[in-house]
């Protein structure tokens, strides 16, 4: 059976980035794995799903939105940026 294109993009097909600290990318992410516990940047962390837009802020608190190490978040994220913790970005192209 042959893998679909998310199945490759989820496992890095399309390359990655580590992220630490307060760092950031700009890019298509279709999948964010916590290599430890981390918290989102809201102002710089775009979510279409999750976005207000009127602000262009992920809506609610997310200070206090720990994403426990080991959890993958997957959705269409076009920049990802960190408050704290340490995440591994999977490219979706």
């Amino acid at each position: 059976m042959a893998t679909n294109n998310i199945d490759k993009q989820s496992f890095g097909q399309a390359g990655a980035t580590c992220l630490s600290g307060t760092e950031s990318v700009v890019k298509e992410i279709c999948a964010i794995l916590a290599l430890e516990d981390s918290v989102l940047h809201a102002t710089n962390t775009s979510w279409p799903e999750l976005t207000d837009s009127s602000t262009s802020n992920l809506i609610g608190d997310t200070s206090s939105v720990i994403i426990p190490a080991g959890v993958t978040i997957y959705g269409q994220f076009s920049k990802v940026g960190l408050d704290s913790g340490t995440v591994l970005c999977y490219h979706s192209v």
